[in-house]
């Protein structure tokens, strides 16, 4: 078989029988005990012949028994939901950003807004560096993995959003502000202009971002059932990094899902810290997925934050309004980097327990996981580190 090097595919090779969407390719990981000496137990891609059946070759390369596992190089996308985004205007202030009332981020902000060494990983579609609210809160070089270079310029507003919810700048009498103000973004961006990337680019994103001293990575798209997605958080904690993963958009009952060890999946919920879900004018329904794979969750609905104006969507608005577990992830990405913050010494693990032991229990497990995130209770248990 020969092994083609990762690269992002943007569009769609014909779906088979009853598979996913994926880019005609196979991700796969040998198991230790069949790996050569020196050799290293990466996720690996292989593209078949386009005559050959992928089904077959997947299932016979998993019935050998040689490998982690096998599964779909499966295209990914940001899942935004059908409620749409409104665009604002004129800048609110603070308060308009209900998340902070609800996790007491004033609180915590007495202990620490973050500090600049900690570095939060957006894998997304690039970040609006210039925009006002986000001067000197994203490091100057990112890395482009479709572009192949350091601009990680947005080509949709998703990743600037997103940047914002976790950095953006607080008392600057702009927009509103991150959770965690002060900490440093690296923007990373994996995506077409259409949102979409595939699972290949998003795991290389993840481990290039731990392997570029990352402390919390974010990725705010779909996949966190795959397991190239365990073994890439798995690599990330090896290296210092919590994986925080949106759990999906589709307000499904995922029980079939497996609860990833080395991967951080949040739920969305609204104001009311009940589970986020919205239904259209024409009847479409959707929501935050539950199931155990949800870790925690975190405010997602009518969030406000960021948007592009200046590289991408040159004299729109600010800002903007939007919902999702897109958007829930890095509420929670921000809290760990707050703890991250007061206690730079903390493991991967030991941070999650922290955010584990500091949500607010609001409901049944299956649906809101351990609760919903506290950053003023997450950084008082952190504080007990020192």
């Amino acid at each position: 078989m020969k092994l083609l090097a990762g690269l992002l595919l943007v569009t769609t090779l014909p779906a088979f029988a009853n598979t996913p969407k994926h880019t005609g390719e196979l991700l796969y990981q040998v198991k230790e005990s069949f790996l050569k000496s020196g050799e290293s137990p990466e996720i690996k891609i292989f593209r078949p012949h386009a005559k050959a059946d992928i089904n077959d070759i997947k299932q016979k390369m998993i019935d050998s028994g040689k490998y982690e596992f096998v599964e779909f190089n499966t295209i990914e996308t940001n899942d935004l939901n059908d409620e749409g985004q409104t665009e604002l205007k004129n800048d609110p202030n603070f308060f308009t950003q209900w998340q902070h009332r609800k996790i007491e981020t004033l609180r915590a902000w007495d202990t620490t807004q973050g500090l600049s060494e900690t570095i939060v990983a957006v894998c997304d579609s690039g970040v609006e560096k210039g925009h006002e609210d986000l001067k000197g809160r994203v490091l100057a070089k990112g890395w482009d993995f479709v572009d192949r270079d350091s601009d990680a310029n947005p080509v949709t507003s998703h990743g600037t959003f997103v940047a914002g919810l976790i950095a953006a700048t607080a008392d600057n009498a702009l927009g509103g502000a991150g959770v965690a103000p002060q900490v440093k973004i690296l923007p990373l961006r994996i995506t077409d202009e259409y949102g979409s990337t595939s699972m290949r680019t998003i795991t290389n994103c993840i481990r290039y971002a731990a392997n570029a001293g990352a402390r919390v990575i974010n990725v705010s798209f779909t996949g966190v059932q795959s397991s190239s997605v365990e073994s890439a958080g798995k690599y990330a904690r090896k290296k210092g990094a919590l994986l925080v993963y949106s759990a999906g958009n589709q307000g499904q009952n995922r029980s079939s899902w497996p609860d990833h060890k080395n991967v951080m999946a949040v739920g969305a919920t609204n104001s009311y810290d009940t589970r986020w879900t919205y239904r259209t004018s024409d009847n479409k329904v959707g929501g935050s997925n539950y199931g155990n794979f949800v870790d925690l969750v975190a405010p997602g609905h009518n969030m406000f934050s960021t948007t592009t104006y200046i590289t991408h969507n040159p004299g729109s608005a600010r800002y903007r309004r939007g919902s999702g577990t897109s958007y829930s992830a890095p509420i929670a990405s921000a809290v760990a980097a707050l703890i991250f913050s007061v206690n730079p010494s903390l493991t991967p693990d030991e941070v999650e327990e922290i955010m584990i032991n500091s949500c607010d229990k609001i409901g049944d497990q299956y649906y809101f996981g351990a609760g919903r995130v506290n950053a003023y209770q997450a950084v008082k248990l952190a504080l007990k580190t020192l």
